[in-house]
């Protein structure tokens, strides 16, 4: 089935921001950064009439899809809270898809087929899930069928990997966060040789087969891949690349050689993806809930969870589950019925994601709390106290931006305490108050991406890794090869952008020229004095001196103050030193630890540049080693 690329809307308000004719990529981009342009005009162009409210169907792909789930439990991950492995059916999904697309026969049900039709859909592709290649092909089939339907499909991206664009690019839209990328690589093979390991421990292979060409055995008898295994299987893998090109060529009418000139490319920003064509829209980096509200045009509509109900089984974490019975955090937090200066607490590296982590400032929950601080009519006003040496970039301008809006509301004033750097500095940058203390350590404006490679270990060991690929785009995941300098400098193009963008923020932020403020910057640390002196921070202060400044702008003379969030509860504290930490929470490790310094932030950047695939993780942080004796 043909699909046509584009097409009218049948809806205004969503045709108000989605289905308008192409425009400039520079017109594009300044949408995202004054986001209320477009709404503002769908509600001058609205009916004086009540408006129904608006129905959305949004599609959030999550997790593991298989053909047959899998019953088993992984029971370290069970404890650890990372669901127990537990897996959806790809069927069952696909099925609900095309539920969005069905037609009866009668004149009732068209009439409710019609109905449905006007409804949009959205897909929020934020969440990590994994699909195979055979998957994709047969949901691409499904898409057809729902945008043939007369239904209309736009995604939201923020990093997305090949497989997470492939199911953006089925869509009449495709919309991406303006500090996204998209990782738009080609199909690879790596294996992994093992024979001089073998003969390093004095231990022989003898084997029995049939067929040259079969490849499970040559990692246990051959030094390395034979040439014609090598021809054989890159064969293979133009063939199966071949349809992923035609697939993408199709959905976005480019030219097949375009797509593959941006598969060896690999690593496009949002600018570079919508230069390229490969999306519609930038919009700022809000989540997939405000933007849909933002393309909605009213905040007041109703969403149905197409894939949720039955197919998406939810991660069961054992310990969460226990301390949720005993912990008052489990508890909703409920409004205030006085005058009220809430004192929100961002303690802990700052890191993407959906769900509460021990110890770290989480961008999902974080933003949903300060979104309820900010739609409480009794909190007057908000001290954001921060201990934090940074983290993810992207997950800080997620906090920020929530921040922007809070502040837009209410008076909000920064209190930092002993550490506000690198993304705990970013996440102050809305210009409004900051204290610091003498000894706060703050600054740190600067960005990194890192990759750890194991060549010269495996080489120690006498292990192998033979990699076939289609470009050089390659080195970006292998665990043997450092990055070429091709690669290197793709990727210096897109850290360069993030710091050019800390920069920005924070030279808006203090009222600076970038000029002026980068002698300050450049991953440069300072104290609390240090910065007041450079005009990084207002004044020196603690959090009593942050509260009297709101309640002043506030107006309030009489007032309570809360502290958000709840402090933990014995058994979760608990569950943190059995569970979060348990590798360095021993006494024999703790004076290694004290001479060391604190090894969880260096440990987790080793493990994120070692688990990540493609775009390394981008990281606003202070240095791990600092510390004080």
């Amino acid at each position: 089935m043909t699909m046509p690329l584009r097409r009218p809307a049948s809806l205004a308000f969503w045709a108000t921001f989605l289905f308008s004719p192409p425009r400039p990529v520079a017109q594009a981009q300044d949408d995202a950064a004054h986001p209320r342009t477009a709404q503002d005009k769908s509600k001058q162009a609205a009916p004086a009439k009540k408006a129904e409210k608006a129905k959305v169907s949004v599609l959030r792909f999550d997790g593991i899809y298989a053909d047959l789930p899998s019953d088993s439990i992984d029971v370290a991950a069970l404890l650890l809270g990372q669901g127990g492995g537990k897996q959806s059916s790809f069927f069952e999904m696909r099925e609900r898809l095309e539920a969005l697309a069905k037609k009866g026969g009668d004149t009732d049900q068209a009439v409710a087929d019609q109905a449905l039709n006007e409804q949009p859909v959205f897909l929020d592709l934020t969440h990590p899930f994994a699909l195979n290649g055979v998957q994709v092909r047969e949901l691409e089939r499904s898409m057809q069928r729902v945008r043939a339907s007369g239904r209309k499909t736009v995604a939201y991206l923020e990093n997305a990997t090949s497989i997470a664009y492939q199911v953006a690019a089925l869509c009449d839209q495709v919309l991406m966060a303006d500090m996204g990328s998209i990782d738009l690589h080609s199909l690879s093979m790596s294996i992994t040789f093992m024979q001089d390991a073998f003969d390093l421990l004095g231990v022989d292979v003898d084997v029995v087969r049939c067929g040259d060409f079969k490849g499970a055995v040559e990692p246990y008898v051959l030094p390395k891949m034979s040439d014609h295994l090598r021809r054989h299987y890159k064969s293979m893998l133009e063939r199966m690349n071949d349809d992923v090109v035609r697939r993408l060529a199709e959905a976005r009418a480019l030219d097949p050689a375009k797509v593959r000139e941006l598969q060896a490319q690999r690593l496009l920003t949002a600018k570079q993806a919508l230069e390229a064509g490969l999306i519609d829209r930038i919009v700022p980096y809000d989540g997939a809930k405000l933007t849909l509200e933002r393309i909605v045009g009213n905040a007041d509509f109703e969403t149905e969870l197409a894939l949720t109900k039955d197919t998406q089984r939810k991660n069961f974490n054992l310990m969460a589950a226990v301390n949720n019975l005993f912990s008052p955090r489990a508890k909703k937090e409920k409004k205030q019925d006085k005058d009220t200066i809430a004192v929100l607490l961002l303690a802990g590296r700052i890191i993407d994601g959906q769900r509460d982590a021990a110890g770290s400032i989480v961008s999902v929950p974080a933003v949903e709390e300060i979104d309820r601080l900010r739609d409480d009519e009794k909190v007057r006003g908000v001290v954001v106290r921060i201990n934090s040496p940074g983290g993810s970039a992207t997950a800080s301008e997620m906090i920020r931006r929530a921040l922007v809006r809070l502040a837009e509301k209410k008076p909000v004033v920064f209190s930092m305490g002993s550490v506000a750097a690198s993304g705990g500095y970013w996440i102050t940058c809305i210009d409004r108050p900051i204290y610091a203390e003498a000894t706060t350590i703050t600054g740190s404006i600067g960005v990194f991406g890192m990759k750890t490679t194991f060549g010269p270990l495996m080489r120690r060991v006498g292990l192998h890794e033979e990699v076939i690929a289609l470009d050089d785009a390659y080195d970006l995941d292998s665990i043997s090869t450092s990055w070429s300098e091709a690669s290197k400098e793709r990727l210096q193009t897109h850290v360069s952008d993030i710091y050019a963008r800390f920069l920005d923020i924070a030279s808006k932020s203090r009222h600076l020229q970038v000029k002026d403020l980068e002698p300050f910057a450049g991953g440069r640390v300072w104290s609390g004095e240090q910065a007041r002196d450079r005009g990084l921070v207002d004044a020196i202060g603690g959090l009593d001196q942050a509260i009297a400044r709101v309640a002043s702008e506030a107006k309030l003379e009489a007032y309570e103050t809360i502290h958000t969030p709840k402090a933990k509860s014995a058994l979760d504290a608990l569950v943190g030193q059995l569970f979060a930490k348990s590798l360095f929470e021993n006494d024999a490790l703790q004076l290694a630890r004290q001479r060391l310094g604190n090894l969880d932030t260096a440990l987790n950047v080793i493990f994120a540049s070692i688990t990540n695939e493609g775009r390394p993780q981008i990281w606003a942080l202070l240095p791990a080693e600092i510390r004080f004796r």
